[in-house]
């Protein structure tokens, strides 16, 4: 494991030309790293003023936790802390999904993405190292800060049963403490803040937890307040953040006057963004044209992702966690999953795949593995999750239910620039294609107000 340590940015002729180096010794990498925790964002939020906004972009993951927690009036708390930040954030938990089952939703939800900073949460995969392995493949993916939270106090009975979970979670969460220092990640310690705060006040736990009366994992209104506070406090108003951003390892800027010149693209490159100063005004019409390596993204692998999968019946979960490209090139399609022959005694199904280009494309179960006709989708039949909704919601899938999922090319060949969005993706590699690439831009019509390009290096490279 090579930790990313510093890039250089050297102009020769018409060619700009970016160099990256990687530490050799592990024991050095860690004091190379020249940022940790969750020390760009609260940088790039306390130095934004209403002359020179930034933009922070906040991905919150993880399950029902901080599906709960009104993740929007925490973006609303920070708003209001840092006025000149323009926060921007996505909510992508999955209520159940612990640590096994985001392994295999996020290769859709966050691989794609490149946020400024991600606040995670997650039960489980800690004895078998999932969890220790989930956090390290984020960290090759992207260069965000990852501030990952520990576990509440929980209300359950009788009290031996509520003490044994009380003994797993403070395992897990000095676990997860362990994690965060050993990937550079920010920490809040929710369980101990927790516990003062229900020692202060003299209330048990299930004062803040569901009804306050039946067992649940859940916090309540009082419960998740708590949580938001907690998780705000990490976010300190400070002109005294340990973090120089003209020393930016894992981030190299393009200046605006040299985007007129073929771009060099290292190896260890997942992301290249273009960012506006400000968005263009609605009469504007403005286009970006890409070319890597003169050849258009729609020609790049890298350039197509799938989409997370539709909702099973009735339910919030994904019908299926996951599904993989086969090695056919891709392109861009929904794709339809029909269900039929649901048998509930022996816990088995079939299933057709068609595509609304590829048209039909052979048929499955969920007790094999099975590749497309065309070969260009894979499926475990043992990720389809209908079972598992039948059992919570005490529901049957219906004859014939269809689960839906889009293979969208998501780098662009021509970008039409639109008002309120100031970033848009360029480039987008994976952490195992190690190939270095050439990229040009055009503008074709009203010139935009640019500030730079991105181009983003993941924290861990290999």
């Amino acid at each position: 494991m090579k930790y990313n340590k510093s890039g250089f940015l050297v102009l020769f002729f018409a060619i700009i030309t970016v160099t990256c180096f990687c530490c050799a010794d592990s024991s050095a990498q860690q004091e190379d790293i020249k940022h940790t925790g969750i020390d760009r964002t609260l940088y790039l939020l306390n130095n934004s003023t209403k002359e020179q906004p930034n933009q922070v972009e906040i991905l919150f993951y993880g399950q029902s936790i901080i599906g709960g927690m009104k993740t929007s009036l925490l973006v609303d708390s920070l708003k209001a802390r840092f006025p000149y930040a323009k926060i921007t954030y996505k909510h992508k938990p999955i209520g159940g999904f612990t640590i096994p089952d985001l392994t295999k939703t996020v290769q859709h939800d966050v691989y794609q993405e490149n946020p400024d900073l991600i606040i995670f949460h997650a039960y489980d995969g800690i004895e078998d190292s999932l969890y220790d392995a989930f956090i390290k493949n984020i960290r090759k993916q992207t260069p965000a800060d990852i501030l990952l939270l520990d576990h509440h106090y929980v209300w359950d009975t009788p009290s031996d049963r509520l003490e044994s979970i009380n003994k797993s979670h403070d395992f897990d969460s000095k676990a997860i403490q362990t994690i965060a220092k050993k990937y550079n990640c920010g920490f809040v310690n929710v369980r101990e803040q927790w516990k003062t705060h229900l020692e202060e006040n003299t209330i048990s736990p299930n004062q803040l937890m569901g009804n306050t009366i039946d067992p649940n994992v859940h916090p309540n209104e009082k419960g998740n307040r708590l949580l938001r506070q907690i998780v705000l406090s990490k976010f300190p108003k400070s002109d005294a953040i340990d973090y120089n951003i003209k020393e930016e390892d894992l981030r190299i800027i393009i200046q605006p006057n040299q985007l007129d010149k073929d771009i060099e693209i290292p190896s260890t490159t997942t992301n290249v963004e273009l960012v506006l100063e400000r968005s263009i005004r609605k009469v504007d019409t403005c286009y970006v044209e890409v070319f890597i390596d003169d050849k258009k993204p729609s020609e790049f692998r890298s350039s197509y992702h799938i989409e997370r999968p539709s909702k099973g019946f009735e339910s919030w979960m994904p019908g299926i966690s996951r599904v993989t490209l086969g090695k056919p090139f891709p392109i861009e399609e929904e794709w339809t999953i029909t269900i039929f022959d649901m048998d509930r005694e022996h816990q088995t199904f079939k299933f057709k795949l068609e595509g609304e280009k590829t048209g039909f494309d052979g048929e499955g179960n969920n007790t094999e593995k099975f590749l497309s006709n065309s070969k260009r989708i894979r499926i475990n039949g043992a990720d389809f999750n209908l079972f598992r909704i039948e059992k919570i919601l005490k529901n049957e899938t219906p004859e014939n239910f269809k689960i839906k999922f889009r293979v969208n090319q998501i780098i662009k060949d021509t970008i039409k620039l639109e008002p309120d969005v100031n970033k848009y993706k360029l480039f987008r590699s994976n952490s195992a294609q190690h190939q270095a690439h050439k990229l040009k831009i055009n503008v074709v019509g009203d010139q935009p107000n640019i500030k730079h390009l991105m181009i983003s290096t993941p924290y861990i490279t290999d």
